[in-house]
This record gives structure tokens, sequence and C-alpha cells, in this order.
């Protein structure tokens, strides 16, 4: 029996997404730069309020470095457990 061109085609383009995805940082973060991010808030958002901040270490999960607890980017998402 032949194996058609276009079944190998997408058996190693399976394989190939598989292994970029796998590859892949889970955990790669962005520059503040690329998120506008400033070290005053807008709009009264801050930093300590957002889903992304993690207030023992003044981190953010998905900025680089330090982060004011008053801040704010524009990857601002209000954290639903606060008032």
């Amino acid at each position: 029996m032949r194996v058609s061109p276009r079944r190998v085609f997408f058996k190693y383009m399976v394989i190939m997404g598989f292994v970029t995805w796998s590859a892949t940082a889970l955990h790669a973060k962005t520059t503040k730069e690329k998120t506008a991010y400033q070290e005053s808030p807008k709009d009264g958002n801050i930093c300590a309020d957002c889903l992304h901040f993690l207030p023992d270490t003044n981190e953010c999960k998905i900025i680089e470095g330090s982060i004011s607890p008053n801040g704010w980017c524009n990857l601002y998402f209000k954290d639903p457990r606060k008032k």
C-alpha cells in the first residue's frame, strides 16, 4: 500500500507543531515598553488590583522585572476577587 504525499505532509506538520509547542517557554514574560507600563495609576486602576500582580515579590506574571503596586499597563485586568 502506497502512502500519499499529503498524508506524509500532515504527519510532519503535526510533529513540527508539537515540537514547537513543547519547546516554547510557557513562563515567558514581556518588557515594560511593550505593555506601556507606567509607575503611576491610570483611571484609578493600579497593579495591586490586577489579576497578574504578585504582591509578595512586587512582580507581575506577564511583565519582566519589579513592578510598582501603584503602576499600570495596558494588560491590566481587574482581579475579580478584589472589590
